[in-house]
């Protein structure tokens, strides 16, 4: 997905809570993104299908759901059938290179060359410290995506525990260095005083193009989008 054709920004805590309509009656609700770190993309969605499954958890892909969210639902492009054959995941498993392979095939979607990279659920992320310098900057609160390329833009951090009084930043997670799941540590470089200078974040609703623009030129980084050609 080319990064000029711009989505709305979205959380996954928000995403987390949608229930999903098919074509011919309810699907279940969403309970969690699957992504990899090279990218960020989202690959596979974990769908909660109750009471009609009898509350199994099923893979299904992104682009078959229609944004934006509405009211706390969206609606996939699929009937009850197609996700009735979709591959089962195991809510204390992770998901296997076949397994994600299965469900590409299931919905028609040709498997890339690198199908088999290890996927992460975002509460891998979330609660995380990120640190630079083994200086800590904040704890991760919650996940931004852009809800056309389904691809992780930010963490939400929360940067009380060293700053008193001080506010919820946006990081990009691209500029990650290093992750350490075990630990649950994120590592980058960066200064607190450059987190301080950054802008306020107020709420998702907030974040277009130019808040975008002055976050990353605060911080010294490129921005990740194409701007469009000016009109002749």
């Amino acid at each position: 997905m080319d990064a000029s054709c711009a989505g709305r920004l979205n959380s996954l805590s928000l995403l987390q809570r949608c229930k999903v309509t098919g074509n011919d009656g309810d699907i279940g609700h969403v309970r969690l993104a699957l992504f990899d770190t090279t990218d960020w993309r989202i690959h596979f969605l974990v769908l909660e299908a109750s009471p009609w499954l009898f509350g199994r958890w099923v893979l299904i892909l992104p682009s078959l759901l229609l944004q934006p969210i509405e009211r706390g639902s969206m609606h996939m492009d699929a009937s009850r059938r197609t996700v009735r054959m979709s591959p089962t995941l195991h809510p204390l498993q992770g998901i296997s290179a076949q397994q994600a392979h299965a469900a590409r095939m299931h919905y028609g979607m040709e498997t890339p060359v690198a199908a088999d990279l290890p996927l992460l659920i975002e509460t891998a992320l979330l609660d995380c410290e990120l640190t630079s310098g083994g200086v800590g900057i904040g704890r991760v609160v919650d996940l931004i995506y852009d809800d056309v390329a389904w691809t992780l833009r930010y963490l939400l951090v929360d940067t009380s525990a060293w700053w008193p009084g001080g506010h919820r930043v946006l990081i990009g997670v691209r500029w990650i260095e290093a992750i350490d799941i075990v630990a649950k540590q994120l590592c980058l470089s960066m200064d607190r005083a450059s987190v301080r200078a950054s802008p306020p974040f107020q709420d998702i609703a907030s974040i277009d193009r130019d808040y975008e623009s002055l976050l990353h030129r605060g911080y010294g980084r490129d921005r990740y989008w194409v701007e469009p050609p000016l009109a002749a």
